[in-house]
C-alpha cells in the first residue's frame, strides 16, 4: 500500500505491505511524523505522536511491542524506508514509470538521486530513509 508521510517539511510516499510496517518505517524516522494511506481511510494510517503514545498505540493496534514488531519485519521495513520518494502520490506513478525502464543498476542510482534532490529543506527526509534501508539490510546480512 502506498502512503505519504505526515511532516512539516516537503512531501514524501513510501510502500509498506502492511500498516504495521507503515508504523515501524514511520516510527524509526520520528514518531512526529505521521502517515497516510492512499485508501484515504484513516484507521489504514499512522498518527502523528508529539509527545508520546506510540509506543501504547502501538501495541494496542498490533498486539506486540515496537521491538519485537521490528525484530520480526526489519527486512520489510528496510524495503519500506528504501522506497521513499520525494513527492505526492501522483508523483510517484511517473517516478515508478521512470524506474522501469532504467535498467542499468547505476542510471537507476543516478536517477534516484536526483529526484530525490528535489526536496526544499534541510531536513532530506528521503536520502536519510535510504541511509536507514542500508544500514538494516547491512545489519540483516551480518555486515559491521
Amino acid at each position: 500500500m502506498q502512503y505519504e508521510l505526515s511532516n512539516p517539511s516537503d512531501p514524501y510516499t513510501f510502500i509498506a505491505p502492511t500498516q504495521e510496517v507503515a508504523a515501524l518505517t514511520v516510527f524509526i524516522l520520528s514518531t512526529h511524523y505521521g502517515a497516510y494511506a492512499e485508501t484515504g481511510r484513516v484507521d489504514d494510517g499512522v498518527p502523528i505522536f508529539i509527545i508520546d503514545g506510540a509506543n501504547e498505540w502501538y501495541i494496542e493496534t498490533f498486539g506486540r511491542s515496537v521491538v519485537d514488531g521490528f525484530n520480526a519485519l526489519q527486512g520489510d521495513v528496510a524495503d519500506s524506508l528504501a522506497s521513499f520518494m520525494y513527492g505526492r502520490f501522483e508523483d510517484r506513478k511517473r517516478y515508478e514509470a521512470a524506474l522501469k525502464a532504467i535498467t542499468e543498476p547505476e542510471k537507476r542510482k543516478a536517477f534516484i538521486d536526483e529526484w530525490q534532490d528535489g526536496h526544499s529543506s534541510l531536513n532530506n527526509i528521503g536520502g536519510y530513509a535510504h541511509q536507514l534501508a542500508e544500514h538494516i539490510k547491512a545489519q540483516i546480512e551480518g555486515k559491521p
